[in-house]
């Protein structure tokens, strides 16, 4: 993208414009917040507010200040790409940070404390939850994979799993639970997933107390409007709509 589209930009989620590189701490978190995000671009030389361009005056200087900054303060490694560009006789800097499978984090703050993510313009510290999201995608684990370690295959209701299975002539063995990712064998113990917990827990009203499934008959292709709609909870509880409504 050429430096003046950024600068018809205002800052976001994945921009944003730095005077100088006097708060670094600051850039640092940015570029963490960036990476654990969505991907960004940070401008150097622009005044944040007005977006008034007054440039470096050491632009090679600033770049083995932000280079060293990165490779010493970010862990795990990543070293973004910075380009130095003339705008209108000005020098600034453009650090383009892709978004990478971490979490990333500030080497100063530590892994639990130093994890960062954008909200719209900001940094925000990211909780503990949204740490495991990001290390669940780094896992390539989805959430119904994830073991349920504080209970085990006894919580599973496994004649209603069967009955279901057998409604479409299947029939549920061991082998056939595990290959389906509802039972895992761990450390001699056969530990069930957050999936089948949902489906066939016996006590998944207390372990998930909050899940539920919506769904919906729509007049053809308009998913605007629909002719009724189910709401199923994990108690097995249907309410059901029939008058059309419209979903926004």
């Amino acid at each position: 993208m050429e430096l003046i589209q950024y600068l018809k930009q205002n800052e976001g989620k994945t921009i944003e414009f730095k005077e100088n590189c006097l708060s670094l701490p600051k850039i640092v978190q940015t570029v963490v917040a960036f990476a654990n995000t969505a991907g960004g671009t940070l401008i150097i030389g622009v005044r944040d507010k007005t977006k008034e361009v007054v440039g470096l005056a050491d632009p090679l200087k600033e770049e083995e200040r932000l280079s060293n900054a990165f490779a010493d303060g970010i862990r795990p490694l990543m070293i973004p790409d910075i380009r130095i560009s003339s705008f209108r006789d000005r020098n600034l800097m453009i650090v383009s940070v892709p978004h990478a499978i971490g979490p990333y984090y500030v080497q100063s703050e530590g892994s639990e404390k130093g994890v960062y993510v954008r909200l719209g313009s900001t940094n925000r510290r990211a909780d503990p939850e949204m740490i495991e999201a990001i290390r669940r995608l780094a896992r390539n684990v989805s959430f119904d994979e994830q073991l349920y370690t504080e209970i085990s295959s006894e919580d599973i209701d496994f004649l209603a799993a069967s009955e279901s299975f057998a409604s479409v002539s299947r029939k549920l063995t061991p082998s056939v639970s595990k290959t389906l990712g509802l039972i895992v064998s761990q450390g001699g113990k056969d530990i069930p997933t957050f999936g089948a917990v949902l489906l066939f827990g016996k006590n998944r009203h207390r372990l998930f107390p909050d899940a539920i499934i919506r769904c919906a008959r729509f007049y053809g292709t308009d998913t605007n409007r629909f002719l009724d709609h189910m709401e199923i909870d994990v108690r097995n509880t249907y309410v059901i709509r029939d008058a059309p409504q419209n979903i926004n």
